[in-house]
């Protein structure tokens, strides 16, 4: 499958895990950090979406502008965690739709805990000024700084 083949692309994914993705249209590196539907459309445009893949360069790309546009996310369960859930993702394409496929988990996610490899191959992917930023942090910390980062809230819970 081709990029530019691609009319629409839903993604199912629980409401916790776009949380902290507050741009659904992205024209800066910094807004597609922060933006689902820029992830889905570098991951279809880069062999390896890394930090440059969120520069503002990439982001401002023509075929990554137009592939943002039919990103379509339907929020499923409200969960208890930033990765809790499963997250499927269907795409349509001009001459038909790939089935949906739901997604495994990623490294580094309470259902597969990542490899000091992974972990650091991770954090290595956030520039060239992260990788010494996770020296001493271990999976409880890392867990406790995205809690404290980025709390699940639900606005209806204080109407």
């Amino acid at each position: 499958m081709r990029a530019s083949d691609v009319v629409r692309i839903v993604v199912h994914t629980p409401e916790a895990a776009v949380h902290p993705l507050i741009h659904s249209k992205p024209r800066t590196g910094l807004q597609g950090k922060f933006s689902l539907e820029y992830a889905l459309t570098s991951a279809l445009l880069d062999d390896h979406p890394g930090f440059v893949s969120y520069t503002d360069g990439y982001v401002e790309r023509p075929p990554a502008q137009r592939l943002i546009g039919p990103v379509e996310a339907v929020r499923t369960s409200k969960g208890p965690g930033l990765l809790t859930g499963d997250t499927s993702v269907q795409i349509t394409i001009g001459h038909g739709t790939v089935p949906r496929t739901t997604l495994a988990p990623p490294p580094g996610s309470p259902q597969l805990a990542a490899s000091k490899k992974e972990f650091a191959a991770k954090v290595a992917d956030c520039g060239a000024d992260a990788p010494g930023l996770h020296l001493g942090l271990d999976r409880k910390g890392a867990a406790q700084l995205m809690r404290d980062t980025f709390p699940v809230h639900h606005p209806e819970d204080y109407a």
